[in-house]
């Protein structure tokens, strides 16, 4: 697990050296073409057992001025502990002593700006995208009997999962000098698997919405 901690936090610099510039110079790359970054976090709502939480982002801007879109690559991330996806239920439902999901959506995005208000220093975009999110389980499941004759046992199980499917997403984003406002939905596959012989279920298929700078 810790191994892949600094996996996250190395593949967050790299992004974030990619995407960084001076000012200076990604601002007005040329008279129609304006390149920015951006960091943003806020509140997401995903779906089949994973609750609600902390969604954390960055992506890098290529907006084309004089067509009024940009594109953009985009990596989020969302970290719990404390959720329910495995599908069994009542005496089959595993008891869990530990346990965590990471949650990493990379996608590429299309947005069209719908308004400007240039004596506000106000943008509206709307747009859609897509691309692959990755995730991360581990858990740790106890089985076993508290009855017999010398109180029974208990077996503990650690493991630890990963995979990934596509996703598509819906957004909007309000942008208000570097500030932005950005809801959005994410349309996800689902995947299935087991861990300790358990059966889960991945969706995060939910809505997101985040505050962030853009630079």
């Amino acid at each position: 697990m810790r191994r892949l901690t600094v996996m996250i936090i190395t593949f967050y610099f790299l992004c974030g050296t990619a995407f960084s510039q001076n000012e200076s110079s990604n601002k007005n790359v040329s008279k129609n073409i304006s390149q920015s970054y951006s960091g943003k976090f806020g509140f997401y709502n995903p779906s089949d057992g994973l609750n609600n939480g902390l969604l954390f982002g960055i992506d890098g801007i290529t907006e084309f001025l004089h067509y009024n879109f940009f594109l953009s690559g985009a990596a989020d991330l969302y970290y719990k502990k404390t959720f329910d996806i495995f599908t069994a239920q009542g005496q089959n439902h595993p008891s869990i002593s530990d346990q965590q999901m990471i949650l990493i959506p990379l996608h590429i995005n299309f947005g069209y700006k719908l308004a400007d208000i240039p004596d506000a220093d106000t943008r509206f975009y709307a747009g859609a995208g897509g691309g692959y999110y990755l995730y991360f389980f581990g858990a740790t499941t106890s089985s076993g009997s508290g009855g017999g004759l010398f109180g029974g046992g208990f077996t503990t199980s650690t493991d630890n999962k990963s995979g990934g499917a596509v996703f598509g997403t819906i957004f909007f984003r309000a942008l208000v000098g570097k500030i932005f406002v950005e809801p959005r939905y994410y349309f996800a596959s689902k995947v299935t698997n087991t861990i300790n012989g358990n059966p889960y279920l991945v969706n995060p298929t939910g809505f997101a919405i985040t505050l962030g700078v853009q630079y």
